[in-house]
């Protein structure tokens, strides 16, 4: 089983954004200097605009903060390969 909890996995996130996103700079004031903010933010599919379903299928996301202006920025933990992998499906 792989380590998701964020504090174990906080130099990976940093080194695979710096390798993925060269010369990252924030698109408000265009400072280079951002922060993690210490955890994940999970956004939940929602199959409606009406009602609220909490749980079930979501994007969980690592958020970093520019320094400077205070823009949030995300990157979808999925793409920065913190995700547990999930064995293939025997129909595929």
């Amino acid at each position: 089983m792989e380590d998701t909890n964020f504090k174990n996995n906080e130099q990976k996130i940093i080194r695979t954004i710096n390798e993925k996103v060269s010369h990252l700079k924030c698109p408000i004031c265009s400072h280079s200097g951002f922060t993690l903010v210490g955890g994940y933010f999970t956004h939940d599919i929602q199959k409606d605009l009406i009602s609220r379903q909490m749980g079930g299928q979501n994007i969980p996301t690592v958020p970093i903060v520019c320094k400077n202006c205070g823009y949030i920025m995300e990157f979808a933990a999925g793409a920065l390969n913190l995700l547990p992998q999930k064995d293939q499906d025997k129909n595929d």
